[in-house]
């Protein structure tokens, strides 16, 4: 299991990988934006399969940025910003 967070758009993105019983990885990833002074988190698992864990996380931060800039949209509140 591998985490990396970036920075896209105003965005934070957080990815983990994780590994699956035939030695792949899949890999899941959050949004947060900062909104009314909430973080405001979205979550999304990718629902593919990667040949290493360095090749999901690499993917799982494309995707993010590919859905912040399609159709995305928080959907709950996490926690308040001080």
């Amino acid at each position: 299991m591998s985490k990396a967070r970036n920075q896209y758009s105003g965005h934070a993105i957080h990815v983990t990988s994780f590994p699956l019983v035939d030695n792949r990885f899949t890999v899941h990833f959050d949004i947060e934006e900062q909104r009314d002074g909430r973080i405001e988190v979205t979550h999304f698992e990718s629902g593919q399969s990667f040949a290493s864990d360095a090749e999901a996380i690499q993917a799982g931060l494309k995707l993010a940025r590919q859905k912040i800039d399609s159709d995305y949209r928080p959907t709950r509140r996490r926690e308040p910003v001080s």
